[in-house]
């Protein structure tokens, strides 16, 4: 996949991660990485009435991903969260998810020197260290809110999703018409972010995805809270 690079403005590649660097979400399988079996499964249980709400378009995005934020982690501290974060991001649970023609595609963007950058509903907290791993200097997602050196169960500002992804790139980069971007997305949260760009790609990557995969509907129900 090349495209002419030749701009009189400076580049910037803007990927959302889950579904579209992804194969899937990336938030219930760090839930389950970092809680264990058992924490993870009767989490399930006790939320599947906010999961069920959230589908049926009665709880917000926003609303729902507090919720599952309180009930895991609430109380960790920093240093806890930090290396399930740490784990998490450099594990085999995250390698599986990636797609490597998207991959492939940030990769591209790399060679040509062009800025790239996440823009993701999912946490700072684990993708700022997936992203360094692979040369991303810049992380934009999902922040916890931290008190006293422990996790109040909230989220530090918006939901990064929907129309709030504008308005944290806005505040990352400035005024984005002075760039030439590419932005990457695959849902209709993503519009937003893909209306303000030059070259917008959306679900440009799944003819990648493996047949383990294939359950995606399945996945996005049980997971869609990024």
């Amino acid at each position: 996949m090349t495209e002419p690079t030749t701009s009189p403005k400076p580049v910037v590649a803007v990927f959302d991660f889950d579904g579209t660097l992804t194969y899937a979400d990336s938030f219930v399988p760090f839930l389950r990485e970092s809680s264990g079996f058992a924490k993870f499964w009767s989490g399930l249980l006790v939320l599947s009435p906010v999961t069920l709400a959230h589908a049926l378009g009665l709880v917000s995005n926003s609303r729902a991903k507090e919720r599952f934020i309180r009930h895991f982690f609430a109380g960790w501290t920093a240093e806890r969260l930090e290396a399930a974060a740490t784990a998490f991001a450099s594990g085999s649970r995250m390698a599986n998810l990636l797609n490597p023609l998207a991959m492939e595609r940030l990769r591209w963007h790399q060679r040509e020197g062009h800025r790239v950058m996440l823009l993701s509903a999912s946490p700072e907290l684990y993708l700022r260290h997936w992203a360094a791993a692979h040369g991303i200097a810049t992380t934009v997602g999902t922040r916890l809110e931290m008190a006293d050196g422990r996790a109040t169960g909230r989220m530090s500002g918006l939901n990064c999703h929907g129309a709030e992804k504008v308005r944290r790139l806005e505040a990352e980069l400035g005024s984005l018409d002075r760039l030439e971007i590419h932005a990457y997305g695959d849902s209709r949260a993503d519009l937003h972010l893909l209306d303000r760009a030059q070259h917008a790609h959306f679900r440009s990557f799944e003819g990648g995805a493996r047949l383990g995969y294939r359950c995606r509907a399945l996945m996005k129900f049980l997971c869609g809270l990024s």
